[in-house]
């Protein structure tokens, strides 16, 4: 007997109801005053079913904030790594100097967790982009070409991008390319 998936089912319901539930109290409220309880509350479920399945609301928040970004800031596919990674940083530095942009980048902030907390929840969510930067990598070994590893990517493309943006001084898409040039010619 095989158990069939149901795409659409009142699980795909839900999430989509505590999604929704989670972006509209983060836009009225801001990240630190929503809760598990204000979530459940509008989106018609159980808090104990929230509890269950993320954790935490900083684990539920995050997962929101990465569905998002997936949905809407896909990973380039130009046909060359060079193209790909050009691509992606502007955008990354043209998103985080708008409000809407960086919504992504609030969330990671909002709910990074103290030294020494356990967050594998939201390891998680974030896992799912890392994933989708080391599938871009790979097409480029496929395509013939000499990619950096992904720990490069993070350290010498993406950090300092959102590093700028933490302190107030977000970077301009001539400096994202610059760090794309200098990430590639270390290889």
């Amino acid at each position: 007997m095989t158990v069939k998936s149901r795409p659409g089912g009142r699980t795909a319901r839900t999430k989509a109801a505590v999604f929704e539930a989670v972006t509209a109290l983060v836009i009225e409220r801001g990240h630190a005053a929503v809760g598990m309880t204000d979530i459940a509350e509008r989106a018609g479920v159980a808090v104990t079913s929230l509890y269950r399945r993320w954790g935490d609301v900083r684990a539920l928040i995050m997962e929101v904030a990465v569905e998002q970004l997936l949905r809407d800031r896909p990973l380039p596919d130009t046909g060359s790594l060079a193209g790909d990674l050009r691509k992606w940083a502007r955008s990354i530095a043209s998103g985080l100097k708008s409000r809407q942009g960086s919504s992504f980048f609030r969330a990671l902030v909002a709910t990074a967790m103290p030294p020494g907390a356990e967050g594998s929840t939201r390891t998680a969510a974030l896992q799912r982009r890392l994933d989708q930067v080391a599938l871009m990598l790979e097409r480029a070994r496929a395509r013939g070409e000499a990619p950096p590893p992904l720990a490069d990517v993070m350290d010498h493309l993406l950090a300092p991008l959102y590093a700028r943006a933490l302190f107030g001084v977000p970077a301009n898409e001539a400096f994202a390319e610059q760090l794309v040039e200098r990430l590639l010619k270390e290889r």
